[in-house]
């Protein structure tokens, strides 16, 4: 008998395999899947891409297979939260002779180049923009924005928020990791003697590990959460051979519900996976243009599910493995409309399986909603029971 748990995993499994094959027949994606597609000129009056999608009905995978994760918003700014009218100035003849088309923008803070992203226990969405040098925190239920570090940060890249909801942020140019207490006052800031350049920080809640990435050095930072003092360094720099434990441009980490700490290897093209004590534990991907393959893997987070989302800012999408590394599926292309991405580059996951991912050059974070195993049981179940019964009619013909 094929376990609940069999069903959860096989479905998302083959869920993902249909999805990559409808693709392929659809000529969607291709052997060179990632590339940019020639530009295209509109046709005067001829509708958008954004006039023909329905956001709101954007699922992965497609019906009929069983939805695992929706499209919910996008947001770059307050004007996205609170959309008021603006008032238009006519053109001057200087405006007119050179061509000048006038913005619409009404002025207030809006995302530039966001990069790290986290969520904190009351669902507010906080995004670390190094072009405003700054942390955005987004309310997305009440509609408000605010910002926090504007005065003591230059590139903030890498955030992380603790289970006391402390916030630590990773600065690439002042070579250190700040903690914000949740009331948004300074509690200390350390590793400015360990670290290059660091860029993508995680939390091991259960263990009290604060993992860092040192982009500059090739390898793993590891620090106490708690006393801020250093405690480890994992992996070096990698040579010709790239064997495992090495790194070439490391960016990002995520660590899962076992402690297992995932990394990406960028310019590697792979992800690597170590123990809780820093061991070497296995590694999936490579360069290539095919599912389950990398070109420029940065982002990476983990649901509720142990199921691992890398974000390719070469591809612009989202693949998710499960932990042994094995792909199930992918969402997202390149574009400029909901659901697809340009530049994406950062990722988190929330309590509510609520998945966030920043673009640096559409300026904007995009919020998907992952359905659970849990969730998406009695769908795979009745379709399981709805293939029986086509097969037991199929029979008695």
């Amino acid at each position: 008998m094929t376990t609940t748990k069999a069903i959860h995993a096989d479905g998302l499994r083959v869920a993902g395999a249909v999805l990559v094959a409808a693709l392929l027949l659809a000529g969607l994606i291709s052997p060179a899947y990632g590339k940019k597609d020639p530009e295209k000129k509109n046709v005067k009056g001829a509708p958008t891409a954004a006039a023909t999608v329905d956001a709101s009905k954007l699922v992965w995978p497609p019906p009929p297979d069983v939805t695992r994760v929706k499209w919910l918003a996008m947001v770059s700014g307050e004007d996205d939260l609170n959309p008021t009218p603006l008032k238009k100035r006519k053109k001057s003849w200087m405006d007119r002779m050179a061509g000048v088309s006038l913005p619409g923008d009404s002025g207030k803070p809006r995302l530039l180049k966001p990069y790290g992203v986290a969520v904190d226990s009351k669902g507010l969405i906080y995004v670390a923009d190094a072009g405003q040098a700054a942390i955005f925190v987004f309310d997305l239920e009440n509609r408000k924005v605010k910002m926090r570090g504007a005065q003591m940060l230059q590139t903030p890249s890498g955030i992380v928020i603790d289970d006391e909801d402390r916030l630590f942020i990773a600065d690439s140019t002042q070579h250190e990791i700040f903690v914000v207490r949740p009331d948004g006052g300074l509690e200390g800031a350390f590793g400015q003697d360990r670290l290059g350049r660091p860029v993508g920080v995680a939390i091991d809640n259960e263990n009290r590990f604060l993992y860092v990435v040192d982009a500059q050095a090739g390898r793993l930072v590891v620090f106490d959460a708690d006393t801020m003092k250093f405690l480890r360094y994992i992996g070096k720099p990698s040579d010709d051979m790239a064997l495992p434990g090495t790194f070439s441009s490391p960016t990002n980490v995520a660590v899962n519900s076992d402690g297992d700490v995932y990394v990406t290897d960028t310019f590697n093209s792979r992800v690597q996976v170590f123990n809780a004590d820093g061991e070497f534990v296995r590694l999936f991907g490579k360069q290539g243009a095919n599912p389950g393959m990398f070109m420029r893997p940065k982002g990476i987070a983990i649901d509720g599910d142990d199921h691992v989302y890398v974000v390719d800012s070469e591809f612009n999408n989202v693949q998710v493995f499960d932990r042994e590394g094995r792909v199930l599926m992918f969402f997202g292309d390149r574009g400029e409309t909901a659901g697809s991405f340009t530049l994406a580059t950062g990722i988190a996951i929330d309590r509510q399986n609520r998945v966030i991912v920043s673009e640096q050059w559409n300026g904007r974070i995009q919020v998907f909603q992952y359905v659970s195993d849990k969730e998406a049981a009695p769908q795979y179940e009745k379709q399981a029971k709805a293939e029986a019964e086509r097969a037991k009619n199929g029979a008695g013909k």
